[in-house]
């Protein structure tokens, strides 16, 4: 096995898993705020508007850091392939 190749593939699996826990922690919080906007009866809005537009913008910002790694590109293919 070509050990220049296997590093390669090391890393971009490794920052395709830290990218899509960094993603999917993102959108929880997003979740969280938008549930205390909607449903908790949140006083602040101005602010819990703010962290919910942040979260957004890093939320798009992870899923492009995710397609530019190998395994994002393979797993994008499968997903558009199998409808998920």
């Amino acid at each position: 096995m070509d050990i220049k190749q296997m590093l390669k593939d090391t890393t971009d699996q490794q920052n395709h898993a830290r990218w899509t826990g960094a993603l999917y922690a993102m959108q929880d919080l997003a979740n969280h705020m938008k549930n205390l906007l909607e449903t908790e009866g949140c006083t602040n809005k101005s602010f819990a508007s703010d962290v919910v537009k942040q979260v957004g913008e890093e939320t798009k910002r992870y899923k492009e850091l995710i397609q530019t790694t190998d395994m994002g590109k393979k797993m994008k293919e499968i997903g558009d392939k199998y409808g998920t």
